[in-house]
């Protein structure tokens, strides 16, 4: 029966510490949250992730308030959370990162372990914000995947090449094959766009071209169809 006992200890939490560690939970969980908006603002953002940081740190905290120091009832938890099945398709890294960020933030503030969970976030947040200024990471701007399928004729090349050496800084060809039954040829080149120039510019340049079916352009640094 000692034994027992002890693993089920009574809670040591005033009802000043629940609401305080609660209120902390929340204000970190906005924190991250915001700090996510910053550093995502070229990305189509979703409202039900970003309150889910903050309702996941306040639920964590909690969580930790309940289970303190009892094995019994982590086991008991884990057991209870079973049940649940999370089917959402987290479409970036960085999402993931903000998640566990959620999580130990909740964990800091619940345990009430105020001075790691003001200190560390706080730090973590302004590494994140300094990284999103520098753009850290990036390494090759303007870098893009240039796909165009065009009717077959003799001077195919030259058709296009003439637009490449005016809105482009540099260009190399990846590959060249048919498409729909040899009705069209589809070409992939890498290349870079000149300063002065936009994506929006060299896909209308293109499509304006005789022959022209289909330009798609792929951005090396979102990685999806402009």
């Amino acid at each position: 029966m000692n034994f027992l006992n002890n693993l089920t200890p009574a809670l040591n939490y005033t009802i000043f510490d629940v609401v305080f560690n609660l209120l902390l939970a929340f204000l970190l969980g906005f924190l991250v949250s915001a700090v996510y908006r910053l550093t995502n603002r070229h990305r189509a953002l979703s409202q039900s992730f970003i309150l889910t940081l903050i309702i996941l740190s306040m639920v964590v905290a909690l969580v930790m308030m309940v289970i303190g120091n009892s094995i019994a009832r982590a086991f008991s938890l884990v057991g209870a959370l079973s049940i649940i099945r999370f089917r959402t398709v987290v479409k970036d890294n960085r999402d993931i990162a903000y998640v566990f960020f959620a999580l130990a933030a909740g964990m800091a503030a619940g345990i009430g372990n105020h001075q790691i969970a003001i200190f560390g976030v706080g730090t973590i947040l302004l590494v994140l914000i300094v990284l999103d200024f520098v753009q850290f990471g990036i390494i090759r701007r303007g870098i893009y995947l240039l796909r165009f399928q065009i009717i077959p004729t003799d001077t195919d090349d030259s058709s296009f090449e003439e637009v490449f050496k005016k809105l482009l800084a540099t260009y190399s060809r990846l590959s060249v094959k048919t498409v729909k039954m040899g009705q069209f040829v589809e070409h992939s080149y890498l290349v870079k766009l000149k300063r002065s120039i936009s994506d929006q510019q060299l896909i209308s340049e293109l499509s304006a071209l005789e022959g022209m079916e289909r330009v798609i352009l792929l951005s090396e640094e979102s990685e999806s169809e402009l």
